[in-house]
Order: structure tokens, then sequence, then C-alpha cells
């Protein structure tokens, strides 16, 4: 398989009143054609900024790309000229937008929101363009697609809403997908429908996907490979097998410890002690070491390097050799 995408050493910074809020450091992480990334973490840890840095829709001021590589198909696409940017926006790199009422502009209809990116970056007349938004209305799924294409959103449910934006993204046949938090607010069995559309899309279309989420068990269904992010940085890298039958970092193993397990009486969920520190204001070391059980005077005072632990598996911390004495009282049974 040929590498679609690959970032490399990516840092973005933002510039605030109360200091640098480092968003994203030195962070790196490839996607092929056809699979599918995940990224995982909870909120603020650097997954939709590392989307947006993608995109180069970092707002500056305040935010800046400090440095790194972005490579799509080996063109480093940060040095291009914002007019090659934005006929790769939205053509080549689609995104699916966290918050489908709110990226959503209430004023134009679902057919004249499908319809731009389908006039700009392809040249359709408007005839052709309506034709063309009709049928991506048709193919996520949408009944009555004559009728939802002259809608407003605010008309649509909720799941609904989350369909028009898949068929903007795929408007314009990208290479790439990358969709944030495709499926927060939605109820489970909606939530399926939208991860079935957009495996489904995939296989039809070959794109390589992106999918940002904090679920566990959308990772678990759609992801080939997956990047454990936490403030800032990614803790762990590895196929989905590798992070969830064999997991090497402790926040890894904190975050599959935290899964609600059917199988146990306990009265209270696992959880991971304390809080993310704030990104302006990281610890000089591991930035995980405030919450690691294990932590030991060097995680306090050395940011540890990505060390690869198996084929295609690296983990950032300093114990991960000695993880396995740990591991069974941390995972607690999780599989």
């Amino acid at each position: 398989m040929s590498k679609l995408l690959e970032v490399k050493n990516l840092r973005t910074y933002f510039y605030t009143d109360d200091g640098v809020a480092k968003a994203v450091d030195d962070v790196s992480f490839s996607l092929d054609k056809g699979e599918t990334l995940g990224l995982v973490g909870e909120s603020g840890c650097g997954k939709s900024v590392s989307a947006l840095s993608i995109m180069r829709l970092i707002p500056d001021p305040p935010g800046k790309i400090v440095s790194g590589e972005i490579l799509f198909k080996g063109k480093d696409i940060l040095k291009e000229p914002e007019k090659i940017m934005q006929d790769i926006r939205g053509n080549d790199i689609g995104m699916i937008f966290q918050e489908p009422m709110t990226s959503l502009n209430p004023v134009f209809t679902c057919g004249d929101q499908i319809e731009e990116a389908v006039i700009l970056h392809q040249k359709l007349s408007k005839e052709d363009a309506k034709v063309k938004a009709i049928e991506m209305l048709k193919l996520v799924g949408i009944p009555a697609p004559e009728q939802r294409y002259n809608e407003y959103p605010h008309q649509l449910s909720v799941g609904m809403r989350q369909r028009i934006m898949i068929a903007m993204a795929l408007s314009c046949n990208p290479e790439i997908l990358i969709a944030d938090e495709p499926t927060t607010a939605l109820d489970v069995t909606v939530q399926a429908q939208i991860l079935e559309l957009i495996k489904k899309l995939q296989h039809e279309l070959g794109m390589g996907v992106i999918m940002i989420t904090h679920d566990l068990g959308v990772i678990a269904e759609v992801s080939t490979r997956v990047a454990v992010m936490y403030a800032s940085k990614v803790a762990e890298y590895g196929n989905v097998d590798q992070i969830f039958y064999n997991p090497k970092h402790p926040y890894t193993i904190g975050l599959l410890n935290s899964i609600p397990k059917l199988n146990k009486s306990k009265s209270r969920l696992a959880t991971i002690e304390g809080n993310v520190p704030p990104p302006t204001s990281y610890p000089k070391g591991c930035h995980f070491c405030t919450r690691c059980t294990f932590a030991i005077e060097k995680c306090w005072n050395e940011q540890p390097p990505l060390t690869e632990v198996e084929p295609g598996h690296i983990a950032a911390c300093w114990r991960v050799n000695e993880i396995d004495k740990y591991k069974e009282q941390l995972l607690a049974a999780v599989i």
C-alpha cells in the first residue's frame, strides 16, 4: 500500500495571554490508501487540532503551525501557496467537522451547501451540481433526497444533519476523509448507521479515513491502526489488535480499564485519577507523569522517546519494558 499522508514532527501552538499553548507537540503518524487511522484520547489532547493542521485551517492569530511536515502523496502541503491548498481542501481531502448544527450554515439550504464545493472544485454548472447534490444525498441514505435538497439544516434531525455533512465531505470524491467526532451526540442506533455508512463509502470509493473520537468502541469497530494521544503528544501507536490486546502505555491501559464491563459487579467505574494539565504548563518530562501510578523521577524530568516494542508498535514510556509486570493489575481483565 502506498502512503497517502505522512505527518512528521508536527507542532501547532496557540499564543495566548496565559502563555504558549502547545496543542500539538511533535506528533507523527501516517495513513495508507484504503485504511482507517483512529486518533483517540481525552478532550483537549490535540486530535482536532491535528486534523485542522492537515487542512491548514488553524486560525492565525492566535494559532500557528510552528514546524513539521505534512506530506500528501509525497508533497509537503505546508509549503504550498494558499491557492493550491484551496484546491486540495475539500477536493482531495474532505473533512466532517464536529457539531453539524454549528458547521452547517443556517441560512442556506442543504442542497446549496453541497453544491458549493462541487461548483468550485469540479467546475460543474448549477444544473449539473444540483444533480450531483441529489446523488450524494441518495448515496448517504437520506430518504426523499429531492425534498431534503430544498430544506434548511434546522428542519432535519441530528442524524440527518450528520449525513448532510458526510455528503458535503464526499461530494468531490476525496482521497482522504477526516471524520472529527462524527458520532458524538448521536444515539447508538444512528451511530451504528453512520459508522456503517462511512465504512461502506470507504470501500466503494477507496478512501483513506482518519477517525477522530474519544470512544474506544468506535475505534475498535472501524480502525486499522490507532494513535493514542495525550496532552498534545502521541503516547502509543500501533495496529488495532496491538493497542487493544497488548497495550504498552499506562495511559492506554487506563483508557481500556475505564470501559464499563458487563461481567463485573463493581459499584464504581474505573477512572484515571487526576486531571489533564493545562496546555500552557505541561510537565517538563512525560506529560502523563502527574497521573501515572508508576512514574519515577526520570519521568518528571525527561520526555520519553517513542520506543518500538514490536514491529509497527511504539509507545512513549520510560518503563515500557516493565509495563507487562503491572499490566494485569492495571488492565483488570478488560478483554
